[in-house]
């Protein structure tokens, strides 16, 4: 464990990194840990080793020129290693140039910064939307999924604990903050924060959304009102914000307002007629009636 740069990745999330299967959001905060931390780095380069066992006589000679220039630079020193099996053992010199050649690699990512990687804290917030659905109710900005019931912090897709160390490197805001950890549906973390950004001066429809969104989810009785004034307020702000007006819709549903939760759906339809969301309304109006 390394607590200078937060918990090590584990093989699993190092091996599907080479294997480039993680999700974008969690590749580029591997990527930052891997920039600051030798052991794992040490580590990718073990498994380069493993997943890519050939050498060629060309690679071997490069890499002992790399390797001996590496070796005068640090004065004698090598990297720490993590873990000595007989294969790491076996090819030490190889694995210390492949964690070189892959401190190299992410260097050069940080400067190109590619577009396919979340460079601000909502961009990370965003990809996650991406991924499934978590409730019912929409966060501002969020594709239609089919809802997922069992969808939490402790999802094996997602490392949501190494994000958070990503989130606070990209200095994340209070909203984003707040977004990030009601994907999770903590709402303990996820509330105060979204009624921090509320409080912030110019607060947008989308923070008043958001914040309607962790009040509405909890199932907190005390709190399912505040998240109607919520959604109303967005609206007032917004009148064509849809994801507004479809949750006040699920809103006066779960207070069971029938007459005005229909009313609602109806109006959210003359806003959106041909979305995945206007279909699941129509649905939704159907089912008020049976």
């Amino acid at each position: 464990m390394s607590s200078d740069h937060g918990q090590c990745l584990a093989d699993e999330t190092l091996t599907e990194y080479l294997e480039g299967t993680l999700d974008p959001a969690v590749k580029a905060a591997s990527e930052v840990h891997l920039i600051g931390c030798d052991e794992c780095r040490n580590q990718l380069a073990f498994f380069m080793r493993v997943l890519r066992p050939e050498v060629t006589s060309e690679e071997t000679a490069a890499l002992e020129a790399i390797a001996a220039q590496w070796h005068d630079r640090k004065g004698g020193k090598t990297l720490p290693q993590r873990r000595r099996t007989w294969l790491s053992s076996r090819f030490p010199m190889v694995a210390t140039v492949a964690a070189i050649l892959v401190i190299g690699l992410l260097s050069i990512w940080i400067v190109r910064q590619r577009p396919s990687e979340p460079r601000t804290a909502g961009e990370v917030v965003q990809l996650l939307l991406g991924q499934s659905r978590p409730f019912e109710s929409r966060m501002s900005g969020q594709p239609h999924h089919p809802i997922v019931r069992t969808r939490g912090s402790d999802d094996a897709g997602v490392s949501y604990g190494l994000l958070a160390g990503e989130m606070t490197r990209l200095s994340a805001s209070s909203h984003d903050m707040g977004r990030f950890y009601l994907l999770q549906k903590d709402f303990k973390r996820a509330i105060p924060y979204l009624e921090m950004a509320e409080g912030e001066v110019g607060a947008s429809s989308e923070v008043h959304n958001d914040l309607g969104v962790a009040y509405l989810e909890t199932g907190d009785g005390a709190l399912l009102g505040r998240a109607g004034e919520e959604f109303q307020h967005a609206l007032q702000q917004d009148k064509s914000f849809t994801a507004a007006a479809f949750n006040l819709a699920l809103f006066y549903e779960r207070t069971n307002a029938t007459a005005q939760a229909e009313a609602q759906w109806k109006r959210f339809l003359e806003m959106d007629s041909t979305s995945e969301w206007a279909k699941e309304a129509r649905g939704r109006v159907q089912g008020l009636k049976h």
